[in-house]
């Protein structure tokens, strides 16, 4: 009875992790030119993790998907500007508002209109969001992580490269573009 309610509470507050996406955003993979659609459970980042090796940064992977439940990438690139709009990703803020989840970085270019925030739950779960005019991408990961171990995932397990995320034991600094504005 003890490992069914504490399976419970598990699924509890992974569903809590998971932000429900637009029904707009089916229509945006009709527009994009490339799409990136993944969805990886725990056992589907166990059976991935065994084929990393066990050098340093592979084991860095490893051990951090290992406490992972589940990570949900959606991407779009699209040909041309102005396909998707702010109200795609506003119904998404909307739901990262709750006291549930903090903005941990938040970056902005207006010269190249590009977006980048990293959102975190109270029970370990990230929600990141990358914006730039052509292109859209959301990263949902469910499960225990270290805001430090962000950098670890870049790249990996259908998660884009992106640049500028905190290291472990670092806060992030701000962009060069970001700097450049100011």
């Amino acid at each position: 009875l003890r490992g069914f309610v504490l399976g419970f509470a598990a699924a509890g507050l992974m569903a809590g992790q998971q932000v429900k996406l637009p029904a707009s955003f089916d229509k945006l993979a009709d527009k994009a030119s490339e799409t990136v659609n993944v969805t990886l459970d725990a056992s589907t980042l166990a059976f991935a993790s065994k084929f990393l090796s066990n050098n340093k940064g592979e084991a860095d992977i490893k051990r951090v998907a290992d406490k992972l439940k589940g990570i949900i990438v959606r991407s779009f690139e699209f040909d041309k500007e102005g396909e998707y709009s702010d109200s795609d990703i506003n119904e998404i803020r909307s739901q990262l508002k709750s006291p549930d989840w903090s903005a941990i970085v938040s970056t902005r270019s207006r010269k190249g209109r590009e977006i980048s925030e990293i959102y975190l739950h109270k029970d370990g779960g990230l929600f990141i969001i990358s914006a730039e005019p052509r292109e859209l991408t959301i990263v949902n990961i469910l499960g225990q992580i270290d805001p430090g171990d962000i950098s670890n995932l870049s790249g990996q397990f259908g998660i884009p490269k992106m640049d500028n995320l905190p290291k472990k034991g670092s806060t992030p600094a701000p962009s060069k573009k970001d700097e450049e504005e100011e």
